[in-house]
């Protein structure tokens, strides 16, 4: 009798790839994660929860870490390209635009909080190409922003492209350092103000700094 392992392996092999079958493996994914911490989600309840072998499972992803990457990259992904279709034009004054960096940023790592502690853990085996791609596109996008606004005057910013590499940095910090029991809004707001007067040298206005992150996460302060 063939062992399990080889079993499973030439399970694999013979199965080919459904796009559907992916998504239905990530989407039952998604809610577990979303409900339990990463350490608890196990791939033999994501494949129980989405009505597949485990065998199946692992023709769409090598492991759990690559799973939840795949699920994280989707998300980043998204958020990246909806900067470049809204701000990329610059439309909008690079000061907003920024505000709005900001914003989106702090969002997505709200929505994810487990991903800057797996990366921390597990980052040589979650490695992917993709996903230094649009990291650099969200660097190029934040100095591209910032020497925009030192043409227009808004900045003074002797070194963007420093800056733009220091900005998710101040994401990865709180997210994994951070006290607990901050939220969305806290952090936004001192972000964006951290950068504000480093950028454009300003000490500013409290009541300017509500008005701004009210802006940028479409709130009205209240």
């Amino acid at each position: 009798m063939p062992a399990r392992g080889a079993s499973e392996k030439r399970s694999q092999t013979m199965q080919r790839p459904d796009e559907k079958k992916r998504q239905l493996i990530a989407a039952t994914a998604a809610r577990l994660f979303a409900t339990r911490p990463f350490h608890k989600v196990k791939l033999d309840d994501v494949a129980a929860e989405a009505g597949v072998g485990k065998g199946t499972l692992y023709v769409y992803f090598k492991s759990k870490e690559d799973l939840y990457f795949w699920l994280i990259y989707d998300a980043f992904y998204q958020v990246i390209e909806q900067l470049e279709t809204q701000l990329g034009k610059g439309e909008r004054s690079a000061s907003h635009t920024l505000r709005r960096i900001i914003a989106e940023l702090v969002k997505f790592s709200f929505d994810n909080p487990q991903l800057f502690e797996l990366m921390r853990s597990a980052g040589p085996k979650i490695k992917d190409e993709r996903w230094e791609e649009k990291r650099k596109e969200l660097v190029a996008l934040i100095e591209k922003t910032i020497r925009r606004g030192n043409k227009s005057g808004e900045f003074h910013d002797p070194h963007p492209e420093i800056t733009a590499l220091c900005l998710p940095g101040f994401m990865r910090s709180v997210m994994l350092f951070g006290p607990k029991g901050l939220d969305e809004r806290t952090v936004t707001a001192q972000i964006t103000r951290l950068v504000e007067r480093g950028v454009c040298g300003s000490e500013g206005n409290v009541q300017d700094e509500k008005r701004n992150v009210a802006v940028a996460t479409g709130r009205n302060g209240r």
